[in-house]
């Protein structure tokens, strides 16, 4: 994973690409006419290009559970991909099981073009939830993936299943990947067969590193979800892009105790837990106010361990763009994570 001693080279792409594009039409329309004529530079190609370097360097990422996603449909941008900040890396697109209208495979294309990435994301504690055909039901997701209760070999090809039906979803709309929200029990995600977990978690890898798309894991940021992390295997925890913690309610002494407090983070998997944490996001949620100040707490932790963590986010992160300048808070906190340095 990224490293943060060669910071300097994605500060020299320019501060102002944590602002919009809108803003540096607006810096340039200070200049004099002169000016203008012998140095203006439109931001067009030059402008993506230098972002996606951006995008490519050392840095903290900007990460968010993008929901209620519409689109370029409407006067607001709220809910367009299109509307966040230009410096945001990635988004998990929440509760979005695929059948994208021609609004949203718009706003995600042009998303795309600037260098930033979405990622499915859903709860699945059961093999084939949210993407069976009939509904959820236990008998008709049974019946549909080929489950045989009592046959555990049926349980590790349906997950197989199960992962290349997600593979197919993203390959279909051009999708960057796939989040899997830990937080439920069940036929898939279970302490007593954790192989199923693991062989859908590799599954997705090996498929996902054919196209270059992105597998994530999430999970609630106390100690007693860790049990769920505790499933993934050594191998599978390596192969993960990043670990999304739900550290709503942390701030810097919290996120230290979780990362290296006994029953931590650290104490789960010890041997692969220097890349736990550098590809590590700590996150707040936007969807209740007041819980939102954790966001500017978390901005400027740095691990008491000495090893920094990959970034942060926000669970709603389409929240925080009323305002003037919109998406004021996320903007504060992608300039406060990567500061410049004199």
């Amino acid at each position: 994973m990224k490293t943060f001693k060669l910071k300097k080279i994605a500060l020299a792409i320019g501060l102002g690409l944590f602002f919009s594009q809108g803003f540096l039409h607006t810096a340039c329309s200070d200049w004099t006419e002169l000016e203008a004529k012998d140095y203006y530079v439109a931001p067009t190609k030059s402008y993506y290009e230098n972002l996606k370097d951006y995008f490519n360097s050392p840095h903290k990422v900007m990460f968010g559970w993008f929901g209620n996603w519409a689109g370029k449909n409407g006067a607001s941008m709220q809910y367009s991909l299109c509307g966040l900040p230009d410096s945001v890396d990635f988004v998990s697109l929440w509760l979005c099981w695929g059948n994208l209208t021609v609004a949203q495979q718009e706003d995600l294309k042009d998303f795309q073009a600037r260098g930033s990435k979405a990622v499915l994301c859903w709860r699945a504690g059961d093999i084939g939830d949210n993407l069976t055909p009939g509904g959820n039901d236990d008998a008709v997701k049974e019946a549909f993936w080929g489950i045989e209760p009592g046959n555990e070999e049926s349980y590790l090809a349906a997950a197989k299943k199960y992962a290349l039906a997600i593979v197919d979803t993203c390959n279909k709309y051009n999708i960057d990947g796939f989040d899997y929200d830990i937080e439920d029990n069940g036929t898939l995600m279970s302490s007593f067969y954790p192989e199923r977990a693991n062989t859908f978690m590799r599954t997705l890898r090996e498929e996902f590193n054919k196209t270059g798309k992105m597998l994530v894991a999430d999970i609630p940021g106390g100690k007693s979800w860790l049990s769920f992390y505790n499933i993934l295997a050594d191998d599978v925890v390596e192969s993960l892009d990043y670990i999304v913690w739900q550290t709503y309610e942390l701030g810097h002494s919290g996120l230290d105790d979780f990362f290296t407090g006994s029953g931590g983070v650290r104490d789960i998997h010890p041997n692969v837990f220097e890349n736990v944490m550098k590809k590590s996001i700590v996150t707040a949620t936007f969807e209740r106010a007041v819980d939102k100040h954790y966001f500017t707490d978390q901005q400027d932790y740095h691990p008491s361990c000495g090893i920094e963590h990959g970034g942060m986010g926000a669970y709603h992160i389409e929240y925080d763009y009323p305002g003037n300048p919109d998406y004021s808070v996320v903007r504060a906190a992608i300039s406060a994570q990567n500061p410049p340095i004199n």
